[in-house]
């Protein structure tokens, strides 16, 4: 079962210190939420942005949280003379049970790229709560992804490289390059223009197709990665965005894939895939082939998290 956002203090002081994050969500609830209005905040951590809908006009506030932190919410709602109009209440989403049906949901419930907070199935579940035609933030999410040169960025990758104790490290090199990494990628490392890869409203279940995206190389550069990332409509005049053009405590993610120098016309066919685990946690797998600027194929690989255990298994192939 999930239990959505890490709820110690220190995080939410990561949260609440992200001024972008925090600033957005704050100009979309203030642009949605009318007076007069019942408001549902799932996962509300520190309760701040049910403090916003209560600030906005809101009538009634029902801020759900499964965590311990919710008690600390409590408070925070109580000292600032708010507890007459924001209820917390601890629980599963999934459980919960609100008074009265609510006109607008909010929930900053995005992990990296989308899916690793493990919220999305908690809130498919949530729209039984809403009105018909109720206001949903955030609405759609684009999956966003681009290649890049991230030989600067990727220490904990190739750190295997070297023989640490005079003991050869390869097939943990070989594992590392089937896991994702958390990044903050600087603009200029990425080899080409972002691509949107998917889409999903936060109240419909996760995508089960694959993304794929097929990117031709305006300019000489080098590849190593794959860059993941979202944009999020928040409400119509504000969209949250975790490119790698603007630095939020979300970042990116990063997706090894085979060292390569490209020309002007190459191209990288990528399709990457996921399952949802445990905990509603995502487990990727990523796939893909390099093509010259004739459209011949150099050479395919494969990469995936349930191969980490797996380094003897090749996952590259000449064409």
């Amino acid at each position: 079962m999930s239990t959505g956002h890490f709820y110690g203090v220190t995080y939410q002081k990561q949260l609440l210190s992200d001024r972008i994050r925090t600033g957005v969500l704050h100009d979309a609830i203030k642009e949605l939420v009318k007076p007069g209005d019942v408001v549902v905040d799932v996962g509300t951590g520190s309760g701040i942005l049910s403090i916003f809908a209560a600030r906005a006009g809101a009538r009634k506030v029902y801020a759900i949280e499964s965590t311990p932190i919710a008690r600390l919410a409590r408070q925070v709602v109580a000292d600032n003379g708010l507890s007459h109009i924001i209820e917390v209440i601890e629980a599963d989403a999934r459980v919960a049970q609100l008074g009265e049906l609510a006109d607008v949901l909010i929930s900053e419930c995005l992990g990296n790229f989308v899916l690793s907070d493990a919220m999305l199935n908690v809130l498919v579940d949530c729209k039984r709560m809403l009105k018909p035609n109720a206001i949903i933030c955030p609405g759609l999410v684009r999956f966003m992804m681009a290649p890049a040169n991230l030989e600067p960025l990727m220490g904990a990758l190739n750190w295997w490289k070297d023989p640490h104790y005079e003991v050869n490290w390869n097939a943990c090199y070989r594992s590392a390059q089937n896991d994702v990494y958390p990044v903050q990628v600087p603009p200029e490392l990425l080899s080409a223009e972002p691509k949107v890869s998917g889409r999903v409203f936060i109240t419909e279940p996760p995508p089960k197709d694959p993304q794929h995206v097929l990117w031709t190389f305006d300019k000489a550069t080098s590849v190593d990665a794959v860059v993941g990332w979202f944009t999020a409509e928040l409400s119509p005049s504000v969209m949250l965005d975790t490119s790698p053009a603007v630095q939020t405590c979300w970042g990116q993610v990063a997706f090894p894939i085979p060292p390569i120098d490209v020309v002007p016309g190459d191209q990288l066919d990528f399709t990457l895939a996921f399952e949802l685990g445990e905990l509603d946690l995502p487990a990727y797998r990523w796939t893909g082939a390099y093509l010259d600027d004739q459209g011949v194929e150099a050479f395919r690989f494969e990469r995936g998290q349930d191969l980490r255990f797996e380094p003897w298994r090749a996952v590259d192939e000449e064409a």
